[in-house]
């Protein structure tokens, strides 16, 4: 029995049925994989295929909506790291292995989480703001240079020999920079006894990282 006689003449009378059926396996494939025929459907306007394109939320830039950015040329969290002095895992070598940071030496005290004699507490209290300050006079250094590299591709005006040098100077200001924060906590180190180092590696949740610390004489 054909498709005539099974209540189809209309369609079997306008279209061949090798048309029908490879109508019908288009219609079926697209329906059934919708990821496919988005990307094999030809383009309304041109008429052209456009196999794997990419929408165009993938291809806009996330740093388009950053204030600042073309001026920087860093992200805002950065430029704001390197205003206020923060440590920005500079000195995370020390840090996760029996070296303590200032700071969180201050603030583990302040949470009643580790004990530390009046004198220490000074002590630590002014190496914490001496490394602020320095960093901060750093930072500033940094952003100066990073302003001007932007500057320089904004313009147009950088080749090899110039891009070279700018990138030297920042990069001897951040090794500067992470020099500030790595050997603060090298100080911080020898204000503190074993058992202040062992409870500040525990606190910080380091016990179990390696961050031990060695012999120590105080």
């Amino acid at each position: 029995m054909g498709l005539a006689d099974k209540g189809y003449p209309i369609v079997c009378s306008l279209f061949p049925l090798g048309r029908v059926v490879a109508l019908a396996i288009t219609i079926f494939g697209a329906v059934s994989s919708p990821a496919v025929a988005a990307e094999t459907l030809p383009d309304a306007t041109t008429g052209h295929q456009h196999p794997g394109s990419a929408s165009a939320s993938n291809v806009r830039s996330p740093y388009a909506v950053l204030r600042g950015t073309a001026a920087t040329g860093l992200l805002p969290e950065e430029v704001e790291g390197l205003v206020s002095g923060k440590g920005m895992a500079l000195a995370l070598a020390a840090e996760v292995n029996g070296y303590p940071g200032p700071r969180h030496v201050l603030d583990a005290a302040e949470a009643g989480q580790l004990a530390l004699r009046p004198d220490q507490h000074a002590t630590i209290e002014r190496l914490n703001a001496r490394m602020l300050e320095e960093a901060q006079a750093n930072g500033k250094e940094i952003l100066q240079e990073e302003a001007t590299l932007a500057q320089r591709f904004r313009d147009g005006r950088i080749d090899d020999a110039s891009l070279r040098e700018t990138l030297n100077r920042i990069g001897q200001l951040r090794a500067e920079l992470r020099f500030i924060h790595l050997r603060t906590h090298l100080t911080t180190r020898a204000l503190l006894t074993a058992d202040q180092i062992a409870r500040y590696n525990t606190v910080r949740g380091y016990e179990g990282s390696g961050g031990a610390p060695q012999s120590h004489t105080r």
